[in-house]
């Protein structure tokens, strides 16, 4: 039994003291005088406007945008603390009416920018007063086409207020205000969720049901929700004249279609060894049959836990082997109280991490519930995305956030390097096979099931797009029939599992955002299997990647690794690594 410990939480003070900090009213005072004045000095400037003017008005701009996020981004991370505190959710919502306001202001300017004529606009590009921000302007062209009149922009702004963002809202108050009922008291969705690793196949099976009961019972709500947003996605891209529901995506990901379907094409052919791993697990287990409920259950009754505090040497020691700057940004987050860790009521579930603003640290959020392995995976994961946001903080506003398919590089790779470490810190054989079993599902659930999930995703827009508005019962039947093609005979999904679904927070918040985990994972398989060979050479470049933000495009980014994402070759890399990681499973499980 592991001994219970104090876990941290953040300290939000570095932003604001508190829901009546004085500093709040001033800071939206000040963001809004500096808003108005920038749009009387700028508006109606841009088509002819120098590179000497252009470069003081973005970085005003930056200062507008930077000011503004601190309040906003506040809100949100109190909300996220605690989601069932009435004061928390009025506080968001109101700090949205007001980054609305500053919205209005300022939207006018990369209207403007992408709206300059094409020639001037090269000149500009090519100006070495804005030799900083060629990346954020030639994008500014790219999604001119996207862009609607200034008044449509504001219009479109306004509503989400009490339309989309309503929606999401609403969605995730009820969804950390759900609980389920276990041995006679109510738990949490991530304590819930926790029992499906239980060894114990009835305690997952008990586990899977009672939380499908809860599902089922939101799940008129969940699907009107989901029919909604996603025929406002569809008038947005009327409008917005993108041609499929996920180009948007696309769009903002840096990336294009060919190269999202060249990797969904690579993790799709992989499928079978999916397939093939679970039809392993079942052997090792002495079963005939893996239900959905069964498939993380240990292969052992493992008592092996890691209390918070050796979770975090553990993690910290395991980015030290990488690079001591690496491990003394993470260390920061536990020094300065930028990390909240402890599962509570009223806390969403899962783990993110909040990148705020380059004058500003991020935060992390984890529920850490057992010590297990999972446990300390996630925290190496989240301040994996730490060091990120933190490396990044070298750059500008407008170079400082970094597209999706960036995004989870760093958390992949941190996670990889705490695998590695743990593997020495479990001497037995069968508790080394429960590493390697642990590890490979994590990934399985990274690439394969986001991949089954985006393209229920896209089965589900297509239908509401092409049908009109769908019931519980046709949106179960998409989820079921994607989830078959990935686990094929070797996974006997059950009818509860039709529904889970409607729990995926991503479909909700971000269309599109789940296959951005595959390329992730699939992105940083490739850059550790480099790391491996080159040992220290790779640092540098790694970390450089890092500290680059969202200053150039994806491809840009990665070319000094030789990497080529257009090139089916290199997703295969990836998926080489893992293979080579499943035979190293095998080989401890010693079965014929």
């Amino acid at each position: 039994m592991m001994k219970k410990i104090s876990l941290p939480s953040w300290d939000l003070s570095g932003l604001f003291a508190g829901l009546n900090d004085p500093k709040i009213k001033r800071t939206q005072d000040a963001v809004t005088r500096q808003a108005k004045a920038f749009r009387a000095r700028y508006q109606g400037k841009g088509k002819h406007i120098s590179a000497q003017t252009l470069n003081r008005a973005l970085q005003e701009y930056e200062a507008v945008i930077q000011n503004a996020a601190k309040p906003f981004e506040y809100a949100h991370l109190i909300f996220s603390a605690d989601s069932q505190n009435p004061h928390h959710g009025a506080f968001l919502q109101k700090m949205k009416v007001w980054y609305q306001s500053i919205y209005e202001q300022i939207v006018f300017f990369e209207l403007e920018i992408g709206h300059i004529p094409n020639a001037h606009a090269k000149k500009l590009e090519r100006s070495p007063k804005l030799k900083s921000y060629r990346y954020f302007l030639e994008r500014q062209a790219e999604l001119k086409k996207h862009h609607l009149l200034e008044n449509e922009e504001k219009i479109l702004s306004q509503k989400s207020i009490t339309g989309r963002s309503a929606f999401i809202r609403l969605y995730d108050e009820e969804g950390a205000a759900r609980r389920v009922m276990w041995n006679g008291r109510p738990v949490s969705e991530s304590q819930i969720l926790n029992l499906l690793y239980d060894p114990k196949q009835a305690t997952r099976k008990k586990a899977s049901e009672a939380f499908t009961n809860v599902l089922k019972k939101d799940l008129r709500r969940s699907t009107f929700i989901y029919n909604t947003l996603i025929e406002d996605k569809k008038i947005d891209d009327r409008y917005r004249t993108f041609e499929t529901p996920e180009a948007s995506r696309h769009l903002d990901n840096q990336i294009n279609q060919k190269i999202v379907d060249t990797m969904t094409g690579v993790v799709t052919d992989h499928f079978p060894l999916v397939q093939d791993f679970y039809r392993f697990k079942k052997k090792l287990m002495g079963v005939k049959t893996l239900y959905d409920y069964d498939r993380y259950a240990p292969v052992h009754a493992s008592s092996i836990r890691f209390p918070f505090s050796e979770s975090r040497t553990i993690v910290l020691d395991a980015f030290n082997q990488f690079s001591p700057e690496y491990a003394k940004l993470a260390q920061a987050f536990f020094d300065h109280k930028w990390i909240d860790a402890a599962a509570r009521p009223g806390k969403r579930g899962g783990a993110f991490c909040m990148y705020t603003t380059p004058d500003h640290h991020p935060y992390v959020l984890v529920n850490f519930v057992k010590g297990d392995v999972k446990d300390v995976l996630t925290l190496a994961h989240e301040l994996g995305h730490g060091v990120h946001a933190s490396l990044a903080r070298a750059q500008t506003p407008l170079n400082f956030d970094h597209p999706l398919t960036i995004a989870e590089t760093a958390s992949i790779f941190g996670e990889m390097l705490t695998f590695n470490a743990l593997k020495h810190r479990v001497p037995k054989k069968k508790d080394q096979l429960a590493l390697y079993l642990n590890k490979i599902e994590g990934i399985f659930a990274s690439i394969f099931r986001q991949i089954a999930m985006y393209r229920f995703e896209q089965d589900a827009h297509r239908a509401v797009r092409e049908q009109g508005e769908q019931t519980a019962q046709q949106f179960n039947a998409l989820w079921s029939k994607r989830q078959a093609e990935l686990f094929g005979s070797s996974i006997t999904l059950t009818s509860n599992y039709d529904v889970w679904w409607s729990y995926i927070p991503h479909f909700i918040h971000t269309p599109f955002y789940v296959y951005a985990y595959a390329f992730g994972e699939l992105l940083t398989l490739s850059l550790f299997a480099q790391y491996q060979k080159d040992g220290k050479a790779m640092v540098d470049r790694y970390m450089t990647l890092l500290r680059s933000g969202g200053s150039s495009s994806p491809q840009a980014l990665l070319k000094p690794f030789g990497i080529d994402l257009t090139k089916k070759t290199f997703w295969e890399g990836g998926m080489k690594l893992l293979k080579t990681m499943i035979q190293e499973a095998y080989a401890l499980a010693d079965i014929s």
